[in-house]
């Protein structure tokens, strides 16, 4: 009986290593061929599109060389920097780059610092205003009120000021000046929604000037 019971036991202890062995086999299979997925689907895919864009996309330095007028718009794509939501500041009548900010709540940067805000390898890209004087008109405002901004908040409200945040500010400096609806959506006649910045980038009010790297 002892004798049957070890064979039993013994028999037992293979079987389940043969099975953890296989189990080994198979994660090792599958680890590998969804590392090779990975690599082809996503992390190929985000090599080719970054090469791409560093070979479209100028240095940042040249951006620190070119002539940007008042009412230009730095637009910074969503990064780890930006929380992934995305970033725009808009240029003031003294080149400063005037931008709502979770800590600021709003702040007024030289072109130089506001870069050091962001990460290697992100990337602003430059926006001006199709309509003359339109620019100017938004600088102006921009710094007439950008003082009234006392919290960051992600509020529906379009017209207040106070409650705020970059790219609903940036729109407010077009809209309260010149009328220029960079959001282009019906919601804005309600006065009410969330103006995200990709909506601003994709105006067709804007024209692109550039684009840059870190």
């Amino acid at each position: 009986m002892r004798k049957a019971l070890q064979r039993i036991s013994t028999f037992t202890r293979q079987w389940f290593k043969g099975t953890e062995k296989k189990r080994i086999k198979l994660s090792a299979i599958y680890l590998a061929l969804a590392g090779k997925l990975h690599r082809w689907l996503v992390e190929g895919r985000r090599a080719r599109s970054a090469a791409k864009r560093l070979y479209q996309d100028l240095p940042v330095t040249a951006l620190g060389q070119m002539k940007l007028e008042p009412g230009d718009i730095v637009y910074t794509p969503s990064s780890e920097s930006t929380y992934y939501a995305g970033h725009m500041g808009i240029i003031g009548l003294d080149g400063k780059v005037y931008h709502v900010h979770p800590y600021g709540p709003v702040f007024a940067d030289s072109l130089d610092w506001y870069i050091t805000r962001f990460y290697e390898g992100d990337r602003f890209i430059i926006f001006r205003s199709r309509l003359n004087l339109a620019g100017v008109k938004a600088a102006e405002w921009v710094q007439e009120h950008y003082k009234q901004v006392k919290w960051y908040r992600l509020q529906t409200n379009l017209h207040s000021i106070e409650r705020n945040y970059c790219s609903k500010f940036v729109y407010q400096a077009y809209q309260f000046t010149s009328g220029l609806d960079l959001w282009s959506r019906k919601f804005t006649k309600l006065n009410q929604g969330y103006i995200y910045p990709f909506r601003i980038e994709r105006s067709p009010e804007l024209e692109v000037l550039g684009a840059f790297y870190k």
